[in-house]
């Protein structure tokens, strides 16, 4: 059983290989035993040397945005600290709530104490860039500057609500000083738990760049710290401050910590580049080598191919000439002279081949043709002579009882009818001849059956002169209506819509008159010939995808049919 699977997997094999050159097999053969096993070796190499770079980076990379996260973490708790303690100062909540209602005196000592106390406690610190402090009833103290624009009622930065200090990634509040500050926020409350004002500072960011630069190290990380909004508020790369954060960077290792105490965030990643700069290294060595033993093995290909292949390739040359008689000047009876013998004849047999292929096709085509137009004679020549012989009752009694004018109207509607059916040479209309031609028929059935039928079009003004084949709506409306006429004796509705989807024409008629033709569309005695004959038409002339369908699920009957493309060839078949 192993020895049939063996036979039948080299079979398939040599198959394979016949479908090359011997050229070929030879210099892909010398390529698979050389080269592939390298360059194998040295993929494994590269990968298995960046997976152990990938692997210490991130562990470099989380433990060095534990110590930033725990570094600013550190930071801010120092300085959310100073502004709990002056939060919660009584003297200060005291100096708050009375500062409206003492005299001058009393104020100036009061802005004294407030700058004073804002001055000992922040100035000290190189970090706060400024700080103020406002009452709820809008008395306002900083230094050195001020930070919000001093009203609770309109800036973003107060809070009445601030009961722990808030943290914001802001500018100042003022037009002098455009520049992004981390700014805290903190509420004075009484002692009744009444809020007194706010006292704000503004950190620089000074800080919180150092810790971006100096967290860079060999491996060419960057580390940013972004918003609760993943606005990038400081970064190693000065130039992408002020952006946001997408999220996902690209081929990169990124490890994410939070900072405690704060909404800010350490962003700490190492592009892929910069690993797999070893595995390059590896691997284009491992390529060079491959590389060299690529073409030494296809020198020695190229030799030992050209030894099999010579003869043969002259051979082929031989018998490549475009005379038969030249590929062999004497009358020897070898292996050479029997495969030229071979191929002239197998080339005279394919030429006589090709002729008669040809005399098929042209009798195809004509019988395609001739079946063509004898399907739109037939067509042509299917118009009832009972609605002939009636309509021109119809004529004569109209004459004896309305006068000129109806019978004008009965014989132009009949000659516009008779002049579109029957006109010959032309195989195409435009789809306004071909509404005109149903509308004209149902003016003169109306005539004769008392205004019993209605109809409506639904049709774009953009389609009037669009092209299509001719008495393709005009025989499926025949079909509808006479059914009709013959059973019912109530008013018949018909309604047919026409709309262009690229160069495809679709046609839909519905109605109570659709609905009945349709309910009986199953029984062998219903006239259908118009529909019928639309149908092979369609379909002999354009293929499978065309044609009418009778849809009573929907209630519909659809004719889909392609715009015709003028080509000069119209009425020369």
């Amino acid at each position: 059983m192993i020895n049939g699977y063996l036979a039948k997997i080299k079979e398939l094999s040599l198959n394979k290989l016949y479908k090359y050159s011997i050229y070929r097999r030879l210099i892909w053969c010398f390529i698979c035993v050389f080269v592939f096993p390298i360059l194998l070796i040295g993929g494994y190499n590269a990968v298995y040397s960046f997976s152990n770079n990938e692997s210490d980076a991130k562990a470099f990379l989380k433990e060095s945005s534990a110590q930033i996260a725990n570094n600013i973490s550190y930071y801010m708790f120092s300085h959310m600290n100073l502004l709990e303690e002056v939060a919660t100062n009584p003297e200060i909540i005291n100096d708050l709530m009375i500062y409206k209602h003492v005299d001058w005196n009393k104020k100036s000592d009061i802005e004294n104490h407030i700058r004073l106390v804002l001055g000992s406690t922040f100035g000290a610190s190189g970090a706060i860039n400024a700080c103020e402090m406002i009452s709820i009833n809008n008395s306002y103290f900083y230094y050195p500057s001020p930070v919000t624009n001093g009203n609770f009622a309109t800036s973003k930065l107060l809070s009445e609500e601030a009961r722990r200090v808030l943290m914001t990634v802001s500018s100042k509040e003022v037009p002098s000083d455009r520049n992004s500050y981390v700014i805290l926020t903190r509420g004075i409350f009484s002692s009744d738990d009444i809020c007194v004002g706010n006292i704000v500072a503004a950190l620089d960011l000074s800080y919180f760049n150092k810790v971006c630069y100096e967290n860079v190290t060999n491996l060419l990380n960057e580390v940013m710290i972004i918003d609760e909004n993943n606005i990038i508020i400081s970064a190693s790369n000065e130039e992408q401050v002020g952006s946001t954060f997408n999220g996902d960077k690209m081929l990169s290792i990124s490890i994410s910590k939070s900072i405690s105490n704060t909404n800010l965030t350490v962003v700490n990643h190492i592009a892929l580049q910069t690993l797999l700069k070893s595995a390059f290294t590896q691997f284009a060595i491992t390529l060079f080598t491959a590389v060299l033993l690529a073409v030494l093995a296809l020198v020695f290909a190229i030799l030992f191919a050209k030894s099999i292949t010579g003869p043969i390739n002259r051979l082929m040359e031989e018998m490549q000439k475009t005379k038969v008689e030249k590929f062999v000047e004497d009358d020897g009876d070898d292996e050479y002279h029997t495969v030229i013998e071979g191929f002239n004849k197998m080339s005279g047999n394919l030429v006589e081949a090709i002729k008669r292929q040809y005399t098929i096709k042209l009798q195809e085509t004509k019988l395609r043709e001739l079946r063509k137009e004898a399907e739109l004679s037939a067509l042509q020549q299917q118009i009832n002579p009972h609605f002939l012989y009636n309509t021109l009752e119809s004529i004569y009694w109209n004459c004896q009882l309305e006068g000129d004018e109806e019978i004008s109207e009965i014989v132009n509607a009949l000659g516009n009818y008779l002049r579109v059916i029957i006109v010959k040479g032309r195989e195409y209309v435009t789809i306004e001849n071909e509404v005109d031609s149903v509308n004209n028929y149902i003016f003169l059935q109306n005539k004769r059956f008392g205004n019993r039928i209605l109809n409506s079009w639904d049709v774009s003004l953009s389609l009037r002169y669009t092209k299509i084949i001719k008495l393709a709506i005009h025989p499926i409306v025949e079909d509808v209506i006479s059914t009709n006429l013959d059973d019912i004796e109530s008013q018949i509705n018909i309604n047919i819509s026409i709309t262009a989807e690229a160069d495809t024409i679709r046609v839909v008629m519905t109605g109570e008159a659709v609905e009945y033709f349709l309910s009986l569309s199953d029984n062998t005695d219903l006239d259908q010939r118009g529909i019928n004959s639309v149908d092979e038409r369609l379909t002999l002339y354009y293929g499978d995808a065309f044609g009418v369908v009778l849809d009573k699920k929907s209630r519909q009957i659809r004719v889909a049919m392609p715009v015709y493309k003028d080509n000069g060839s119209e009425g020369k078949k």
